[in-house]
C-alpha cells in the first residue's frame, strides 16, 4: 500500500504526544512494507534512514497555520497522486490536514480513502465547524482511546461507528535499567525517593495541583524529592509557585529533555505522578508503565484505560489533593509495593501498547 500522509511535524526530538505517535507509527508502516509519502515544510527535521519514507519539500520555511494549509496543500496532495499515485490519503490532524484532503478528493476527483487521526478535543467554537465536518466527510477516523471516541460522539455528534480505537505504542527501548549515577549526582538526589514528572508545561497537565500536594508529602517525608523534566509557558510561573510554596529544595526542575534522554529520566524516578486533567491516550504514562515505574495519575480522559487501578498504580480525582499524596506517600513508603505495580506495569506495556501492535491494527 501507499500512502500520502501531509504533515506538521515527525521530529525526532519532539516534546508533543502527538507528533511522536505520528513519527513512530509511521516508521512501523513503512518497516512493514508500506511506501509513505510526507509533504513537509522545508525547515522540518524528520529521522534519517527510515525504510519505505519519501519526504517532499513543500516550499515554504515554517509552520502550516490550517488555513493555508487549506489552500496551499491540495495542488501538492494532486501532484503526487499523478506520480507516483498513492492507495490512502491520510490526515494526520483533523484542523490542519483535513480541511486540505477533502478539499483535494473534491477539487480534483481522487479516488482515495481519507483516513483520519485523532487525539481529543481541546474546547473552541471551531470544532464542530471543523473537527466535526471531518470527522463525517472521511471514511475512517482512529483515535487513541475510547474516551476519544465518547467526547467526539457527546460533543460533535459523531456516529460512534466512524471510530476505530488503537491504542499507542511505546518503543522497547523504554525498560527498566538502574539509577544513572550522573543524574543522581547532577541533581542531589542520592538516597532520595525520586518521583517525576515529564511531560509539557501547561495548563491541562494540573501542575499547580501537583506542586500544592507535594507540599504535602514533604511534610510527611524528609527523603522524597519531585523532578518536573519538561519544558513550556508554565515554566517561569510554576518556579514561583515553588518558591512560594517553600518547596526549592524539593522539587527540581531539568527543562526540555531531549528524546534521547527520557529513559534515563524514568530510570532516575521511583515513581510517576500524572495529575493531568486531559489526556487523548497518556504517552507520558505509558512509557513510564514500560520502564516499570508505578503511577499515580488523574481518573480523566482516557488515563482509567491505560492504567488498572490497583494493579499497576491508582487512578484519582484530579481535584482530589487529599487522595493523590495519600497514594503518593503509600508508594514512596513501600519500595515492595513498588516493585510489584511496576512490574506489572510492564507486563501490561508488553502486553497491549507497542508501536507494531499499533502500525499492524492501524494498516
Amino acid at each position: 500500500m501507499r500512502i500520502c500522509s501531509p504533515h506538521c511535524g515527525v521530529d525526532p526530538e519532539t516534546t508533543s504526544g502527538g507528533e511522536t505517535y505520528e513519527r513512530e507509527l509511521l516508521r512501523h508502516l513503512g518497516a512493514m512494507g508500506h511506501a509513505v509519502d510526507i509533504l513537509l515544510t522545508r525547515h522540518k527535521r524528520y529521522p534519517d534512514g527510515v525504510p519505505n519514507w519519501t519526504v517532499h519539500r513543500l516550499p515554504i520555511g515554517r509552520g502550516l497555520r490550517w488555513p493555508v494549509a487549506a489552500v496551499l496543500l491540495p495542488p501538492f496532495i494532486r501532484r503526487l497522486y499523478a506520480r507516483p499515485g498513492f492507495d490512502l490519503l491520510r490526515a494526520h490532524s483533523l484542523r490542519y490536514i483535513g480541511p486540505a484532503a477533502l478539499i483535494a478528493r473534491r477539487r480534483y476527483g481522487l479516488d482515495v480513502p481519507i483516513v483520519a487521526h485523532h487525539h481529543h478535543l481541546d474546547g473552541g467554537w471551531l470544532n464542530p465547524l471543523v473537527e466535526g465536518r471531518v470527522m463525517r466527510a472521511v471514511e475512517r477516523v482512529i483515535v487513541g482511546s475510547e474516551f476519544a471516541t465518547r467526547q467526539a460522539a457527546a460533543e460533535l455528534g459523531v456516529a460512534r461507528e466512524q471510530f476505530s480505537v488503537v491504542p499507542y505504542g511505546v518503543d522497547r527501548r523504554f525498560r527498566r535499567a538502574p539509577k544513572p549515577a550522573a543524574l543522581l549526582a547532577e541533581h542531589g538526589l542520592d538516597a532520595k525517593v525520586v518521583a517525576l514528572f515529564l511531560g509539557g508545561l501547561k495548563e491541562r497537565k494540573n501542575l499547580f495541583f501537583l506542586l500544592d500536594l507535594w507540599r504535602e508529602v514533604v511534610r510527611a517525608r524528609e527523603d522524597v524529592s519531585l523532578v518536573v523534566a519538561g519544558s513550556g509557558p508554565l515554566l517561569a510561573p510554576l518556579k514561583r509557585h515553588t518558591v512560594k510554596l517553600g518547596l526549592e529544595r524539593r522539587v527540581v526542575f531539568v527543562g526540555y529533555v531531549p528524546e534521547s534522554a527520557k529513559v534515563d529520566y524514568y530510570n532516575l524516578a521511583d515513581l510517576l505522578l500524572f495529575p493531568s486533567a486531559m489526556e487523548g491516550f497518556g504517552l507520558t504514562v505509558a512509557e513510564a508503565m514500560s520502564c516499570e515505574l508505578p503511577v499515580v495519575v488523574s481518573d480523566r480522559g482516557s488515563l482509567p484505560e491505560l492504567v488498572v487501578d490497583g494493579e499497576g498504580g491508582f487512578l484519582v480525582d484530579p481535584s482530589d489533593r487529599e487522595a493523590f499524596v495519600r497514594k503518593a506517600l503509600l508508594l514512596c513508603a513501600d519500595p515492595m509495593l513498588r516493585k510489584k505495580l511496576g512490574a506489572a506495569n510492564g507486563e501490561r506495556v508488553e502486553r497491549s501498547y507497542r508501536w507494531d501492535h499499533c502500525a499492524g491494527a492501524t494498516a
